[in-house]
């Protein structure tokens, strides 16, 4: 991984090892511990992650109904993480997320990006570069119908590189 592709993402890692397409998930809880487990294998996060993250849906829902497709961005606090990184699962049948804004309100969900980001001061910068996906309609379309962990990753960089005007 160059560091110019970290930069896409507030020096977060982006792996195509964290990409994971046409995933069946029954719950939001079961996507968020299957990449939660992953990162804390790949030692990215401490033990403590999954949880905070699953705790945190519970008081502060990360559902977004986006014009593509619903989409998810569970994340945490930077005392959580070690290595800053994100995860993209596309789903294979959407599951449904408690949505941002209207607590009470569900939407289905066919791509989760879970946010994994060391530094408080990163989340903001961060997040606003993951809404930049959602905004575009195309790109979540493109993301849902994947087929590769490749195309997956390389949408997502692409985006952000053309979005943000990054070489």
């Amino acid at each position: 991984m160059n560091n110019k592709t970290e930069d896409l993402f507030e020096g977060m890692l982006i792996e195509e090892d964290n990409f994971f397409i046409q995933v069946e998930a029954e719950s939001d809880q079961q996507i968020i511990r299957l990449i939660g487990n992953h990162f804390f294998k790949k030692g990215f996060v401490k033990e403590s992650y999954t949880q905070a993250v699953l705790d945190r849906e519970e008081i502060y829902p990360t559902g977004l109904e986006a014009p593509g497709g619903g989409i998810a961005i569970p994340h945490t606090d930077a005392h959580h993480v070690h290595t800053s990184t994100i995860g993209v699962a596309t789903l294979k049948s959407p599951v449904e997320f408690r949505v941002m804004a209207e607590p009470d309100k569900v939407v289905s969900v066919s791509v989760v990006m879970m946010l994994a980001v060391s530094d408080p001061q990163k989340v903001i910068p961060v997040l606003t570069k993951v809404i930049s996906i959602v905004e575009d309609e195309d790109a979540v379309k493109e993301l849902i119908a994947s087929t590769s962990k490749e195309h997956a990753k390389e949408l997502v960089v692409n985006h952000i590189r053309s979005h943000y005007n990054v070489e």
